[in-house]
């Protein structure tokens, strides 16, 4: 018998990692890229795009973006719920949870009735109730 104590946190000797040996050998390879990595890499790469007769370098996150706004501003409901929590998750204090911190100005209360306007036209098919 050794002078070792087996017991609790103190596995017998033969089961232990030797110096130097990882408890994983085959886990992951160095250098090997999560989702969250690739991601952040493809959405930083730049593509040209044609945008009122000019060409401009954009990244793809602000290429999407630009989409996800046009797509709203023409009534897409989807993508204007969207835009509507990414802008609650990205600017909180901004938008606040009453109705005192929604846009005041004439022409954002305009812009905002023919966006639901729109976005109700659509979902009914253009009919109206009668």
């Amino acid at each position: 018998m050794s002078d070792y104590d087996v017991g609790y946190g103190k596995p017998p000797k033969k089961g232990q990692f030797k110096p130097g040996r990882s408890g994983n050998p085959k886990g992951r390879p160095k250098g090997c890229k999560n989702f969250a990595t690739v991601l952040v890499n493809e959405l930083s790469e730049h593509l040209t795009v044609k945008e009122g007769g000019k060409t401009r370098r954009l990244t793809k996150m602000e290429a999407v973006t630009k989409q996800l706004v046009s797509k709203a501003l023409n009534g897409d409901a989807r993508a204007l719920g969207e835009l509507f929590r990414q802008i609650k998750t990205y600017w909180p204090d901004e938008v606040g949870d009453g109705a005192e911190t929604l846009p005041t100005s004439e022409s954002d209360i305009a812009l905002l009735e023919d966006l639901l306007l729109r976005s109700a036209t659509k979902t009914s098919g253009g009919k109206d109730d009668d």
